[in-house]
């Protein structure tokens, strides 16, 4: 069993227009963006990769759709996704206040480790702090969000998380408290993005683009059957090993803002009052060069231009 969190998170819990437009599912959901695109794509073992489905549903019902990736990953570190061997797949049944491996039901293990972890997100974007703080936490305890936030400058760093675990032990009079590397270790399940890789793997988006070129548009769909456009512009930037938030809102806050100017083709571009969304941006392409763009829009997945009725909605450009 890797890394397996001891008590540790018992502890913590203790102790602290649409078909025009194309517009997007649940836009007026708070900005969950964090900094979950620098961790890309899970790079998992077809053990892991077997419950992305599942990982999606409960994704949803708690909110962290944007987060399945790093769940995955979370999963490949904390037990290989081996059900057999390890029924509790996210070694969630202390996060449920029970002891270890109390759960035995990997679908009941899916369902409170990705609600735990929803709850970190929130008490993390409450507190300011970074992804890193928040995935530490899943391992250490929602009190190392507070003891980041009060002591580290809202970051995380193995510093930090030896100063937590040292602190812990001693105060629990234990030899060692957690995974000082919990971070690196889900990391290492990731193909991590770089800046500038939306420009410099545009190829591979623009033959993904040609792939689902005349697919239907769907109001909150995300597959061939139909897609909605943020899930279009997600699957676009996964596939260059960028996870952007779901939401094309989420999507404007978590990109650097670039000009019309500067825009290069793998920029993102954002319009705002397609309809009533009771958010700033209600829709997103990716650009493609030469006032071109490429959305899921109207009826379908198009190429469009940047003029007439989408120029008198545009945004701005954003780059990841």
């Amino acid at each position: 069993m890797k890394n397996r969190k001891a008590i540790c998170i018992i502890i913590f819990c203790i102790f602290l227009c649409l078909q025009l437009t194309g517009c997007d599912l649940s836009e007026d959901r708070s900005d969950r963006s964090g900094s979950t695109g620098a961790y890309g794509t899970a790079n998992v073992p077809p053990l892991v990769e077997q419950w992305r489905d599942d990982v999606e549903k409960y994704a949803r019902k708690y909110g962290v759709e944007e987060y399945v990736e790093l769940l995955l990953a979370m999963i490949a570190q904390e037990s290989g996704g081996d059900a057999d061997r390890y029924p509790d797949i996210m070694q969630s049944s202390e996060s449920a206040g029970d002891s270890p491996n109390t759960i035995s039901d990997p679908q009941a293990s899916l369902d409170q480790g990705i609600k735990y972890f929803a709850s970190l997100v929130e008490a993390g974007k409450a507190a300011g702090v970074d992804t890193d703080t928040i995935i530490q936490s899943y391992n250490f305890g929602g009190g190392y969000i507070t003891y980041v936030s009060n002591n580290y400058n809202k970051k995380h760093s193995e510093e930090a998380a030896r100063a937590f675990s040292s602190m812990m032990a001693a105060r629990m009079g234990w030899s060692n408290y957690g995974d000082v590397k919990y971070v690196e270790h889900v990391r290492s399940f990731m193909n991590m993005a770089s800046e500038g890789d939306a420009i410099e793997n545009y190829d591979r988006m623009y033959a993904m683009m040609k792939e689902y070129e005349g697919v239907p548009y769907v109001f909150g769909g995300e597959s061939k059957s139909g897609i909605d456009c943020s899930a279009m512009s997600q699957k676009l930037y996964q596939s260059i090993g960028i996870t952007l938030p779901r939401v094309a809102n989420d999507q404007y806050n978590a990109v650097n803002h670039v000009s019309e100017s500067e825009a290069k083709p793998g920029d993102l571009i954002f319009f705002t009052g397609t309809y009533d969304a009771g958010a700033y941006i209600t829709h997103v392409g990716v650009y493609t060069g030469n006032g071109q763009f490429f959305h899921a829009g109207g009826s379908h997945c198009q190429f469009s231009s940047l003029s007439g009725y989408y120029r008198d909605h545009f945004a701005g450009f954003g780059r990841y």
